[in-house]
């Protein structure tokens, strides 16, 4: 028996309508991918449409989706692990995996260890954001629980919501993407990981 087959469908249909609803008017794109080899292409295929053929990953996200790495480097595309900020800034395509995805806000939870993860989503030039289908919760009273366990947990760690792409007003009151953070950012919920 597969984790797909797993998903409580009647559940997660209306709360992934709600979430695309209330991303996609944030200009986030939504797609969803039965497994780790169904995202891996859905992945290079984003990746190929741009002008680079490498993305960073976080750790994270490279040990919890067995195989992504290798599908993705068997498609063409180079995969780094994440590094520095130095090093990671500007990078074309970063791809973090997310706690949470709220449906009511259209808002996917980070929560990286390390500010080498940390600075995938902060300072790449395009984000994938991978979350389970089964993370997919209806509002922010339902997360709450999860930001507890994550703020009390020892060690500590950069937790994040993300709803859409950057953007600021501050100059000159005209709405500008991208300008301190992502630009573009794919959230792309995986059934089987």
């Amino acid at each position: 028996m597969t984790v797909r087959s797993v998903i409580d469908e009647q559940r997660v249909q209306p709360l992934l309508a709600e979430f695309r609803e209330k991303a996609e008017l944030l200009g986030v794109t939504v797609v969803r991918a039965g497994s780790v080899g169904d995202a891996a292409q859905v992945l290079a295929n984003w990746v190929l449409s741009g002008e680079s053929r490498a993305v960073v990953a976080t750790t994270e996200l490279l040990e919890r989706a067995l195989n992504l790495e290798a599908l993705l480097e068997a498609a063409g595309i180079e995969v780094n692990p994440s590094a520095s900020p130095v090093e990671t800034r500007d990078t074309p395509f970063g791809l973090s995996l997310a706690r949470l995805a709220i449906a009511e806000t259209g808002s996917l939870l980070l929560c990286e260890p390390s500010l080498a993860d940390r600075s995938v989503g902060m300072l790449s030039l395009a984000h994938a954001i991978i979350c389970p289908t089964t993370a997919l919760v209806p509002s922010l009273a339902d997360a709450a629980p999860e930001l507890r366990r994550l703020a009390l947990q020892p060690g500590g760690s950069f937790t994040t919501l993300v709803t859409g792409p950057s953007r600021t007003a501050d100059i000159e009151r005209v709405l500008t993407v991208g300008v301190q953070g992502p630009g573009a950012v794919l959230a792309l919920f995986v059934d089987e990981l």
